[in-house]
């Protein structure tokens, strides 16, 4: 066993020598930093509302290096550079404890700023012994990626610094909070939301307008990514792999783009998102090259596309607030395997800052998505819906309201033909 290092606790801000609370200084903001914070502001006042609802004094997200992937919905951005612990508390006023250098990241976002220079331990410490929570809650959860962003070495580090002060014990996860906070999109991010699809869509039909005979899966993302460039947006995965291009003689999937030649006879699948304003996109759209003589794609995949295009429209029907994620999916999943097609993966996953950003599962109750699946659906949450198989490659973006869900652009409903 490594012993630990006992680290000083500091009593008060009166013995305080390497902090410095940092007056806020928003003179001069642009519109579109003005138009983050309002947003972070939103979503503190969410999760001090379900805080006040779980009973957890104090979220503390404390990363390093950009570790913590719940940062763009605490701060607003997606990196510091310095250790930082960025807390909200149920009752007072919200604090961060950054290196001097972040201090711009988070001015405005917080109520009170501590920067440091050499020592980020006695800010921490001293801020939290302050204010005493009762529960601590930490970025930490077996089940959901999105909220599960402190390290095992980070953990083990905030353990050794609360133990002196006697606040160790009180770390507790705060998924039923982050989770939420995460997951349960303000009207602010929906929008920001439709923006991505809209933008995905308006590259969608600029290829549809771009495809021929001739062109490889390469040369297809090729022409996405320069539309992406037009538009000033990014890839909402890795660029690698985004946009996924696949022809009826690929295997599809999560690949990269190949050589293979797209020819009159094929079809086309394009899996593919953006990040706009911070947040993303997920779609799949497909299309048939036709051969001469043909008015439209062959029955068999016509079939195909149907079967997904109306599972997607089942689930669609069924999804709203109340229910169960598995039992959105199970439905979906008959109409399409009644239909002669199979496919194992679930029908749909949250979007948000990320195109997979964590949170439960719109899928089957397996030990492969286990829990996941079993959550319960909830207004504002984003979800793709995607039963892909047969060689169709269709997704939809949908949010979840009070009444079911919309989609957010409008989906495709017949194949495109070139």
């Amino acid at each position: 066993m490594v012993a630990m290092r006992e680290l000083p606790f500091v009593e008060s801000w009166e013995e305080r020598t390497v902090a410095e609370v940092v007056p806020s200084d928003l003179s001069g903001l642009t519109e579109e930093h003005q138009l983050r914070l309002d947003l972070v502001a939103g979503k503190h006042a969410q999760a001090v509302g379900l805080m006040r609802e779980h009973g957890l004094d104090c979220w503390l997200t404390f990363q390093r290096e950009g570790s913590d992937p719940l940062l763009p919905v605490v701060m607003g951005g997606d990196y510091l550079v310095g250790t930082a612990g960025l807390m909200l508390f149920a009752d007072g006023p919200s604090v961060a404890v950054v290196a001097d250098s972040d201090v711009s990241q988070v001015t405005g976002a917080f109520d009170q700023v501590i920067s440091y220079s050499t020592d980020w331990r006695e800010p921490i410490v001293t801020a939290l012994s302050e204010r005493k929570p009762a529960k601590i809650g930490i970025n930490i959860s077996v089940v959901d990626p999105g909220v599960d962003g402190l390290t095992h070495g980070l953990y083990l580090m905030l353990r050794e610094m609360l133990g002196p002060p006697g606040l160790a014990d009180r770390l507790v996860s705060a998924e039923p909070v982050a989770s939420r906070v995460r997951a349960c999109k303000i009207p602010a991010e929906t929008e920001r939301m439709r923006r991505a699809c809209a933008i995905t869509q308006r590259i969608f039909d600029d290829l549809t307008g771009m495809l021929k005979p001739g062109l490889t899966e390469a040369d297809v993302a090729g022409i996405i990514r320069e539309r992406m460039t037009t538009y000033e947006v990014v890839p909402s995965w890795e660029a690698g792999w985004c946009p996924s291009v696949a022809s009826t003689k690929s295997a599809g999937g999560h690949s990269a783009p190949g050589a293979t030649v797209i020819e009159a006879g094929d079809g086309l699948r394009v899996d593919f998102g953006v990040i706009s304003e911070g947040y993303a996109s997920d779609l799949q759209r497909t299309w048939y090259l036709r051969r001469p003589g043909e008015t439209g794609a062959p029955a068999e995949y016509v079939h195909a596309f149907e079967a997904v295009r109306d599972g997607i429209q089942l689930a669609a029907d069924l999804l709203k607030p109340g229910m169960v994620g598995w039992d959105v999916d199970a439905p979906a999943r008959q109409l399409v395997t009644d239909r002669g097609y199979t496919y194992t993966h679930a029908i749909g996953h949250q979007v948000g800052r990320r195109a997979h950003d964590g949170g439960m599962l719109l899928g089957p109750n397996n030990p492969r998505y286990g829990a996941r699946s079993g959550g319960v659906v909830e207004e504002g949450m984003v979800f793709t819906l995607e039963p892909c198989t047969g060689g169709i490659g269709l997704e939809e973006n949908v949010v979840v309201t009070s009444h079911g869900c919309d989609y957010l652009t409008p989906p495709q409903r017949e194949m495109y033909l070139i």
